[in-house]
């Protein structure tokens, strides 16, 4: 089973050490490496009040980190689009030897969200990178909503709408103080009740 939970300044070292493994995956394997990694440690040190970092777990390994923010997605959303709810998946590492990390944060951001007193419109991400693009299209069921050339190379916005699925949290469980609503609130994992 995995859980999510928030990270802290004292999860510096795994967090560490997952954006090592994944960057060292990626330079192996020809793939691009972005500065996202240092982005996150910085929000360990100093938190944003409007981002919640989430770690991950399977057993006592963390195994994907990322950060959820309220509001404003960046990136290349029109006024109206930013103007909607919506929470935004930033900074995502997953490990590389785990595999359809990327599928199962989908479903716990989407459940997770659908089960807010007041859910979101729209999950929403940007990705820089098209194999994950068409990772997130194809595979976690996002839909691409614009893609736009940039000095930078070809940035994808992608969205989809928060889905309640009955008993995920028999998958994936959520067991600290998360984040919603634009406050922190302790959420109960079912495998507790």
């Amino acid at each position: 089973m995995y859980l999510m939970q928030q990270l802290t300044n004292e999860d510096r070292e795994p967090v560490s050490r997952l954006i090592r493994d994944r960057q060292d995956h990626d330079e192996r394997e020809g793939r691009p490496t972005w500065d996202d990694g240092s982005v996150l440690l910085r929000l360990l040190s100093a938190p944003d009040p409007a981002t919640q970092l989430v770690g991950m777990w399977e057993d006592e390994q963390l195994v994907a980190a990322l950060a959820l923010q309220h509001g404003d997605p960046g990136g290349a959303w029109t006024d109206d689009e930013r103007a909607e709810p919506s929470w935004a998946l930033r900074l995502v590492h997953t490990h590389p030897e785990h595999r359809r990390l990327g599928r199962l944060i989908t479903l716990w951001a989407g459940d997770y969200a659908a089960r807010q007193d007041q859910p979101p419109a729209w999950l929403r991400c940007s990705v820089r990178d098209m194999n994950v693009a068409w990772y997130l299209e194809r595979t976690c069921g996002w839909a691409a909503v614009r893609r736009r050339q940039d000095p930078s190379g070809v940035l994808t916005c992608l969205q989809r709408a928060p889905e309640h699925i009955d008993h995920f949290d028999l998958m994936v469980a959520t067991g600290t103080e998360l984040w919603a609503e634009g406050t922190l609130r302790q959420v109960s994992s079912a495998v507790g009740e």
